[in-house]
């Protein structure tokens, strides 16, 4: 309350100091789920593929004109990069 009082004195609104979250009311979303995988039933190879097909689809949306859109493909594209260090790249080290 007081940070909020004073954000308002001072002409802050503290919007922009707030990280960005994902999944809204739902709380934070893992990246396994924004990326639809399922570890019970996936293996390695279909883990790979849908991660490719998912890159594809926003390192296309990264470049719009759209800044929503950009933004959404960035958020996403981390979350890709995230799984495919976890779990592809990795079983790929270790052969």
């Amino acid at each position: 309350m007081i940070r909020k009082v004073f954000g308002w004195l001072s002409g802050h609104s503290g919007k922009e100091a707030r990280p960005y979250q994902v999944g809204g009311i739902f709380g934070k979303v893992t990246p396994e789920a924004m990326c639809e995988l399922d570890l019970d039933t996936m293996d390695r190879e279909a883990i790979k593929a849908q991660l490719a097909k998912l890159y594809k689809r926003h390192n296309q949306a990264a470049g719009s004109l759209n800044p929503g859109l950009r933004e959404e493909a960035e958020v996403m594209l981390d979350a890709i990069t995230h799984c495919r260090e976890k779990y592809v790249d990795v079983v790929e080290k270790k052969k």
